[in-house]
């Protein structure tokens, strides 16, 4: 069974699978999600301190709530897609028979590469993965290119201690041992011995063996099953020894290696996977979920820096500034507090800086619409105007911006909504820009990418 569903979206239990309608296959589920949710590291930082899973929500007998995370879970062999909540045509259309996996990834990809020209927070993904046809055959695809590239470089060798009975003495010897076994045996020329050989075969590459095999039983791509055999002859010396994702926790990698560590922490990932109590009459259980918030800034930001190329410096996250610029408590001063973190940050050559907000939320279109109050008093966040407010008199700047993301087919809006602000003094004014942008990718990537480009550009001038 496959379901389709958005984001921020109630699925009633009658319409979940048979399999997890129960409520002890929905705690097992619970369970599931909280072991993908603390290896979600491999892949992004979504700065969510909670050690509690945000992937669902259980809502017991009401079933489940997605949030505003996009991705798939298969769970005992049934799967849920979650869908981008702006792959609605409007705010009121819940049609889901169009919604198509293969279409998201292709999406997921491009938003991911943008991410990347900004050292995002984002493993690095590029347009060559869109052939990929779901969220497994992607992560396995990138999991075995950086094996193939790590391998090429240099094969893994390292420190691996052992323990033997030896003739000759090296390394630590056991004298207990010694005294109590060997000598009362008259076994008086051994010595058990421990001491560290440089090794090929160690824990990381019998790790990195016992996952592409067991990639090998998955329906892989011919590309990716030549690539996994070309691993595993270059590891052909490396002995077979069944591994788990505890076996990760144990490597320790050098400065030297430090390229290995994405390769250890996906192989976890795949392991965790794999070898899930959750994978029943050999029907597979995975989660690959993306946080939609992050995706959409780190995207918006990347696409800027790319069409403000020698034109302006483009920062995410710029963090230089304090709301206070000195705390005093008795009489003693505590320096600032409560930095201000603005997701883009562009400071223009020739038009000075700009502070510009994005926020993952749905706004209906401006062009066309003169309910401009009931859009603002009902979907604007007062929350998010102060915000941005405070950003513009803390640096001095006449103007500040909101981006949202359009619809899907939405054509640029032609002019932005305007707030006029003006401040305690009565003579300084800011204005507040609501500004909606292009960000789903239809069959005409090209198109969007242009209009998304003219959308920004229109910001600037």
């Amino acid at each position: 069974m496959i379901l389709n569903y958005f984001e921020e979206s109630l699925i009633g239990l009658s319409k979940l699978p048979a399999e997890w309608r129960s409520q002890a296959s929905l705690d097992e589920l619970a369970t599931f999600l909280q072991l993908n949710w603390e290896q979600r590291s491999v892949f992004y930082d979504d700065g969510q301190v909670t050690s509690s899973q945000q992937f669902l929500e259980m809502k017991g007998a009401r079933g489940i709530r997605t949030n505003n995370y996009i991705g798939t879970i298969v769970f005992k062999g049934q799967q849920l897609n979650i869908f981008p909540k702006v792959f609605r045509t409007d705010s009121g259309d819940n049609e889901r028979d169009e919604l198509d996996l293969h279409h998201l990834m292709k999406n997921l990809v491009r938003w991911i590469e943008y991410c990347g020209k900004m050292d995002y927070p984002y493993i690095s993904i590029d347009s060559e993965f869109e052939d990929c046809n779901d969220l497994r055959e992607l992560f396995i695809t990138l999991y075995v290119r950086y094996v193939k590239n790590a391998l090429d470089r240099g094969l893994f060798y390292r420190y691996e201690e052992q323990t033997e009975d030896c003739s000759a003495i090296k390394g630590k010897v056991d004298f207990k041992d010694y005294f109590t076994r060997k000598y009362p045996n008259g076994q008086l020329d051994k010595f058990q011995c421990t001491y560290s050989n440089f090794e090929f075969d160690n824990v990381l590459n019998r790790i990195i063996k016992y996952t592409c095999k067991g990639l090998m039983s998955e329906n892989l791509s011919p590309k990716n099953q030549k690539a996994v055999r070309h691993i595993l002859m270059k590891l052909n010396d490396v002995s077979d020894i069944r591994c788990t994702p505890h076996d990760c926790d144990t490597v320790r990698l050098s400065r030297l290696h430090r390229h290995y560590s994405i390769i250890l922490s996906m192989s976890k990932m795949f392991l965790l996977n794999k070898t899930s109590s959750y994978n029943v009459d050999n029907n597979e259980s995975f989660c690959f979920m993306f946080p939609t918030e992050i995706l959409f800034e780190g995207f918006i930001g990347g696409f800027m820096h790319h069409v403000l190329h020698g034109e302006a410096k483009v920062t995410l996250q710029a963090s230089e500034m304090s709301v206070f610029e000195e705390v005093e408590y008795a009489g003693q001063s505590y320096g600032k507090a409560l930095t201000m973190r603005h997701d883009i940050l562009v400071e223009h050559k020739e038009k000075g800086v700009f502070v510009l907000d994005t926020k993952y939320k749905m706004l209906d279109r401006f062009e066309g619409n003169s309910n401009f109050d009931t859009i603002i008093s009902t979907k604007v966040s007062t929350a998010d105007i102060y915000q941005v407010l405070t950003y513009a008199e803390k640096r001095g700047l006449k103007k500040v911006y909101l981006l949202y993301p359009m619809f899907r087919y939405e054509d640029i809006e032609p002019h932005p909504v305007t707030g006029k602000v003006h401040m305690g003094d009565g003579h300084s004014k800011i204005q507040l820009y609501l500004v909606r942008l292009p960000f789903i990718f239809e069959d005409d990537s090209n198109k969007t990418a242009e209009n998304l480009r003219k959308a920004i550009k229109q910001i600037f001038e």
